[in-house]
């Protein structure tokens, strides 16, 4: 088993030369890769994978085949935090025996499931991808990923960058993640391709939750899944209540005395008040990296 810890960004393809570009400012390139990736994501018709948080994946690469198997995990802003199987298969479809009995939940019928298994969408994309040494020694590998995912005759345009801790001091992570904001128009990623194949399997309609925890994580998660259904609704109402998320993040960061980050939150709120749209600024994707980082030291306490 290994856990990711990767940061998203969406980043149009046009910047993918820029992003280029930039490497050697970033640090030294030790390996660099690009190859087609085929996808395909499997669960049942009652959807039992998802009801338990996990997910599972087929990846064709180069003629082989590699199944994985994700479990619950956490995801603050662009970060995400979530332990993962990786096993060679034979197929496209995933064989549900070859992973260690003790990944399941107690009492799982693992002959029924493969039994049930029923291919959800793709998400198929070529992927570049740099391996990074830091001036600290830490690596970090960049990845870059266009192509689309489908959902029969459903499909959404990938266009996305990673940064996932490799070895080190995770804090590099970060300070790659700031120098890329810095140059690029960034986007923190809130929807993994994964969710995204879902939501269009389903043909689901974003909408609205009500928030009762006020926490920075939970404030965190309105706050992005107000941007969500605003940029794929356009519904102001989304405004309103990234207003609120974000006053209310303002807060927070205050009482916790994280003064720098409150500062940039309270311009942010007034704009998001007076119905602007913020999402695209880069003071707005500086503040979500900060806010990351923040719950990212919080957990590790």
């Amino acid at each position: 088993m290994s856990t990711e810890l990767e940061l998203k960004f969406a980043l149009p393809e046009a910047f993918l030369s820029q992003l280029i570009s930039l490497l050697p400012q970033l640090g030294e390139t030790v390996a660099a890769d690009s190859a087609s990736l085929l996808n395909a994501y499997f669960d049942t018709t009652d959807r039992w994978f998802r009801r338990h948080d996990m997910g599972l994946r087929s990846r064709q690469k180069r003629g082989s085949f590699e199944q994985t198997l994700k479990l619950a995990g956490r995801q603050h802003g662009a970060m995400q935090l979530r332990p993962e199987y990786n096993l060679p298969c034979s197929s496209v479809v995933p064989q549900l025996s070859a992973f260690d009995s003790g990944v399941w939940p107690e009492g799982t019928d693992v002959a029924r499931l493969q039994q049930q298994l029923t291919e959800l969408f793709r998400t198929d994309f070529q992927r570049h991808s740099w391996l990074l040494q830091c001036e600290d020694g830490s690596q970090i590998e960049l990845v870059y990923d266009s192509g689309e995912v489908r959902a029969e005759q459903q499909r959404e345009a990938i266009a996305e960058l990673e940064l996932e801790f490799v070895s080190g001091k995770p804090g590099q992570l970060f300070v790659l993640a700031r120098q890329l904001l810095n140059a690029l128009p960034l986007r923190s990623g809130y929807l993994s391709k994964a969710a995204r194949g879902y939501m269009l399997a389903a043909g689901s309609v974003v909408s609205l939750t009500q928030n009762s925890a006020n926490t920075l994580a939970a404030q965190l998660k309105a706050l992005q899944q107000a941007e969500m259904v605003y940029d794929r609704t356009g519904n102001d109402k989304a405004l309103s209540a990234a207003a609120d998320a974000m006053l209310q993040l303002q807060a927070l960061l205050l009482q916790q005395h994280q003064q720098q980050a409150a500062a940039l939150a309270a311009p942010l709120a007034q704009q998001l008040a007076q119905q602007q749209y913020v999402f695209d600024l880069p003071a707005y994707n500086l503040l979500l990296l900060q806010l990351t980082q923040l719950l990212y030291l919080q957990m590790q306490e």
